[in-house]
């Protein structure tokens, strides 16, 4: 670890160290007594999770057929070039 990472480490160690209790967790997240919120913080991570999951199966989906039509193509000229 270099000389500045190691100075930003420590800065911010020391700020999580020294930051007040109600800092770590917003009211929503740090007392979740009513049902209806409770709910709601749940639908709403399980929604960001299936977005997420479905925009990194995209991109993987992408990247597979991607690849595929490449090899395919590459295939294709070495056979007509010979």
């Amino acid at each position: 670890m270099t000389r500045p990472q190691r100075v930003v480490a420590v800065i911010v160690g020391v700020s999580i160290l020294l930051a007040d209790q109600a800092v770590h967790a917003c009211p929503v997240c740090f007392r979740i007594d009513d049902a209806d919120v409770r709910s709601g913080v749940y639908a709403a991570v399980f929604v960001l999770l299936g977005v997420t999951s479905s925009v990194l199966g995209g991109f993987a989906t992408f990247i597979v057929r991607f690849v595929r039509r490449a090899r395919r193509h590459a295939g294709a000229e070495s056979n007509t070039a010979s």
